[in-house]
This record gives C-alpha cells, sequence and structure tokens, in this order.
C-alpha cells in the first residue's frame, strides 16, 4: 500500500471514529434560536428599473421646462431637430445624476439600518461618515450641473437673437395694440422661413 493510500485510510478511520462518539450529540442545542438573532426586517426585492425610469421622467420634465422658459416664445424653433435632439441628450445626462443622488441615498438608509440592527463597528461608522461626504458632493455637482443646464439654454436663446427679436415685436405689438389683426401679425416673433438659417448659423458659430 503506498503512502497516500495510507494516509486516505487514516483519514477515512479517524472520520469514522468521530462519527461514532458523536453520534447521539443534540446539534439543535448549538444553534442560534430565532428570538436571539437580530431583526433584519422585511426583505425585499429593489427594482432599479423603476427608479431608472423616474430619474428619466423627473430628467425630462425639467429640460422641457427649462427649453420652454427660454425658448418657448418661438415653438417652431424648439421643434427643431437639433433642438430635440440636444434636448433628450442633456436630458439624459441629468437623468443619471438623479439616478446616482437615489443610489447613494439608498446604499445611505442600508447603512444606517445595519447600525441599527447592531452593526456599531468603527468600520461602519466610517462607511457612513464616507457616503455623507458623496451625499454632499452629490447635492453640489447636482445644483452645478442645473446651473450649466440653464446658462447654456439661456445663452442658445440669445445667440439666436431671440430677445432682440422679442423685444422689437413688444415695440411693434405696443404700437398696434388698437388693431388685433395687425397685432396678431406683429406678434410673430421668428418667420420659419428663417428658422433653418438661424440654427444653422448657430450651430457654424459654435463650432468656430
Amino acid at each position: 500500500m503506498s503512502k497516500k493510500e495510507e494516509k486516505i485510510n487514516d483519514l477515512q478511520s479517524e472520520f469514522n471514529r468521530i462519527q461514532e462518539e458523536n453520534k447521539e450529540l443534540d446539534v439543535s442545542k448549538y444553534l442560534a434560536k430565532r428570538e436571539d438573532l437580530p431583526d433584519l426586517g422585511e426583505i425585499q426585492i429593489y427594482d432599479y428599473d423603476v427608479d431608472i425610469e423616474d430619474s428619466k421622467k423627473q430628467a425630462g420634465e425639467v429640460l422641457e421646462s427649462l427649453v420652454d422658459l427660454y425658448l418657448g416664445d418661438n415653438p417652431d424653433v424648439i421643434q427643431h431637430p437639433y433642438i430635440l435632439n440636444k434636448m433628450k441628450e442633456d436630458a439624459q445626462v441629468y437623468a443619471d445624476t438623479i439616478f446616482l443622488q437615489k443610489m447613494t441615498r439608498k446604499n445611505f438608509l442600508t447603512q444606517l439600518k445595519q447600525v441599527d440592527n447592531g452593526d456599531s463597528s468603527a468600520r461602519m461608522h466610517e462607511v457612513i461618515n464616507q457616503s455623507i461626504s458623496q451625499i454632499r458632493d452629490n447635492i453640489k455637482f447636482s445644483q452645478s450641473q442645473r446651473t450649466e443646464l440653464e446658462k447654456y439654454w439661456k445663452e442658445m436663446r440669445k445667440d439666436l437673437g431671440m430677445n432682440e427679436i422679442a423685444e422689437t415685436n413688444e415695440v411693434k405689438n405696443a404700437k398696434n395694440q388698437k388693431d388685433d389683426d395687425k397685432d396678431k401679425k406683429d406678434g410673430q416673433i421668428i418667420d420659419p422661413r428663417n428658422l433653418n438659417n438661424m440654427i444653422d448659423n448657430y450651430l457654424k458659430n459654435k463650432k468656430d
């Protein structure tokens, strides 16, 4: 018999001996009772897709209201393909920011629940402090991103010349208040025939 076989036989014999000596052992005595375990609460399966869709919806509403604020006095401008694509792009970026905020908050609440359930280690408190710092950074970043979006669309309005056009039409409307038909005619902010040229010039100037 080889040394390997001898070792296997010895281990098997030792295993059989241990089983024989402990066959009357009541394992249940060494198991934790249900009432001794911490209350972990109801286990819930988190639906990430719901938060993703909510973030997209929230971001879309913000962008729509923002674009309407600065370009809403001429619907034809908003319907231009470049404007629509830019709105979608900005909304997606902002939606990612909102989603990250939701995830950071979710992780933070999970950590607090762990502490409530008895995990009061120094490491856990360190993790919680890091989460608090991350939440603060997320808030600052979100506010900064919101400000940059507002600045971008406000500057676009200016670059398209919509401020000057609106002011010109206000003067015209003030002079023609007695004539409703004339008032409506002069109330047109941008000639749709010139819309594409205005957008093209705007994009060209941005590239330059």
